[in-house]
């Protein structure tokens, strides 16, 4: 009886332990809160980033950095979690854009609402896309080729409308500061902005990683036909990662939009911007949460220091380091920079684990001592 009494408080005494650990262990032991902590104090270097940097030059690459790594984010849902091959990313993108110059310049609505309303065409179109694709069972370099194609059609598209400026583009009539057209002259507030959609794409990340969506859009990546057996509805989780991913790439298009204040149909739905984006995420690691931020501030920053420096002395100069940068990262790193961290975390964790555990197990003995 003695033996059962002493069996029942050593279980009752690891079960306080367990409830009693700090929170701070709790995230510690979790690879993908570790990544959403990482995420938020870089958020913070960067909110502070105009103490120190007061050049506009490189205010601009941050800003742009930012809102690269948000559009990685954006992506990262249905091309990272979910393994569709969304090369043709930039349409939803671009319909954002769009919306917002558009409600602007003819109708007055002011761009706080209008990024917002943008948001509804690129919802609509991410519906079409995923009907078509999935009603014709249209799959990996298909699915690939298929969004593409929809770039170059929208491309054209916005090429023949008058009221989306044709194929010279549209652009915001600079008049004055106005908070209500999101107009400033200061850059500080368009960084505080890009910081806000960056702080939004990076918790859905971590919900969508934490969550049973997560779950089933990784389970679809490694092994579609083991999912749907498991009774996994592929059509529609598909569908939902695709509508995420669209509508928060539209809130990007708008953004962008009111801060370079000028764009045109082969840039918001052309190859080479799209390819762009793009980057970030695969040199990060997709299928993580901080994959793409980590990829955006190696590629980005790089990226537009190489093109300032050699664009004048060395035409074309720019085009191969890039190259060689992306090569690197493709055959050395192919599960990108967080695949790379991720490892290294393992181990940190077992051995935190290892010592909790023997930490516990000397408690219970003293404790059966006294």
């Amino acid at each position: 009886m003695l033996e059962k009494e002493k069996i029942a408080l050593r279980i009752q005494q690891i079960r306080s332990s367990s409830k009693e650990t700090p929170f701070l262990w709790k995230v510690l032991l979790d690879w993908n809160s570790i990544q959403f902590a990482i995420g938020l104090i870089l958020i913070l270097i960067a909110a502070l980033s105009p103490l120190f940097l007061k050049a506009d030059y490189y205010l601009n690459i941050l800003i742009l950095t930012i809102l690269y790594a948000y559009v990685g984010l954006a992506w990262n849902i249905v091309g990272g979690y979910a393994g569709l091959l969304l090369f043709g990313f930039i349409p939803f993108f671009g319909l954002g854009a769009y919306t917002t110059v558009i409600l602007l310049n003819h109708y007055l609505i002011s761009p706080w609402a209008g990024i917002f309303i943008g948001m509804i065409p690129a919802v609509l179109l991410a519906l079409l896309i995923a009907f078509l694709t999935l009603r014709y069972g249209l799959k990996e370099d298909y699915f690939l080729l298929f969004t593409m194609a929809v770039m170059v059609v929208l491309s054209l598209v916005f090429s023949k409308l008058k009221i989306a400026g044709g194929a010279i583009g549209i652009s915001i009539s600079f008049v004055q500061s106005s908070f209500e057209r999101m107009v400033f002259i200061e850059r500080a507030p368009y960084l505080y902005i890009s910081l806000v959609l960056l702080f939004l794409g990076l918790v859905v990340n971590f919900l969508v990683a934490r969550s049973k969506l997560g779950r089933y859009l990784v389970a679809i990546r490694e092994n579609e036909d083991g999912a749907k057996a498991l009774g996994v509805n592929i059509s529609l989780y598909k569908t939902y990662a695709l509508l995420i991913s669209a509508a928060l790439n539209a809130l990007a298009g708008g953004f962008y939009m009111v801060y370079t204040t000028f764009i045109d149909p082969l840039l918001v739905f052309g190859g080479p911007f799209n390819f762009e984006l793009l980057i970030a995420p695969i040199i990060g690691g997709r299928g993580t949460v901080i994959g793409p931020i980590l990829g955006a501030i190696l590629n980005k920053p790089m990226v537009e220091l190489v093109r300032g420096y050699f664009s004048i002395s060395r035409a074309g100069t720019t085009l191969i380091i890039y190259g060689l940068f992306l090569m690197v990262f493709i055959i050395f790193l192919p599960r990108g920079v967080a695949g790379l961290l991720e490892p290294l975390y393992r181990r940190i964790r077992q051995r935190t684990i290892a010592r909790l555990n023997v930490a516990q197990g000397t408690a219970t003995i003293q404790s059966d001592t006294e």
